[in-house]
């Protein structure tokens, strides 16, 4: 073999070797970004889910306390005045209860969004029957015992809502940590 066509094929070997390997080292960087890009989206989008679940709980139990605290000024000795009171500050939680929800109902994913609006729900409800109950406060106290029973069963509801939602809110949250997001279609 001549000199020059071997010096010629050696450095055609050394040039493919290193088109080759730079070629590899190029996709392989982009399969690791695409990678990197992918976490950092689960990441953030997780993080949005927890806030707006959270955003919607923190009102939600504050509705819920004040709700309680309406429903103990019509027992016994009926305090009218701290009954509206505690209900007009409910009806304000509630207005932030319902902003919160439709955030969280973007955010998703929808076994979320069902069991904030069954939440959202029980509030609304619980609230109707304490303006119920006070309207009837100032009757005779057999006249309230419907209200009270009632009331009684939606403290119960609320209670297994809440607990609902919560351990949907984290099942969702853990499922995402669990499973992150497949590649996008057409990306190897």
């Amino acid at each position: 073999m001549d000199q020059g066509i071997a010096a010629l094929l050696g450095a055609t070997v050394g040039v493919l070797g290193t088109v080759s390997a730079s070629a590899i080292s190029g996709w392989s960087n982009r399969q690791q970004i695409r990678t990197q890009a992918r976490i950092d989206h689960a990441h953030w989008r997780r993080q949005a889910r927890r806030d707006a679940y959270s955003a919607f709980l923190t009102p939600a139990h504050e509705a819920r306390t004040t709700l309680r605290q309406a429903a103990r000024a019509l027992i016994g000795d009926v305090d009218t005045a701290t009954a509206d009171q505690r209900l007009q500050a409910a009806q304000e939680h509630l207005g932030a209860v319902q902003a919160a929800w439709a955030a969280l109902a973007i955010e998703g994913p929808e076994s979320v969004e069902q069991a904030a609006n069954g939440l959202r729900t029980a509030l609304r409800s619980m609230h109707t029957t304490l303006l119920a109950w006070r309207d009837s406060a100032e009757g005779a106290f057999d006249h309230n015992v419907p209200f009270v029973e009632r009331h009684a069963v939606e403290v119960t509801r609320l209670a297994e809502r809440m607990g609902v939602f919560t351990a949907t809110a984290r099942a969702a949250l853990e499922e995402e940590v669990a499973s992150p997001p497949p590649p996008a279609s057409g990306q190897s």
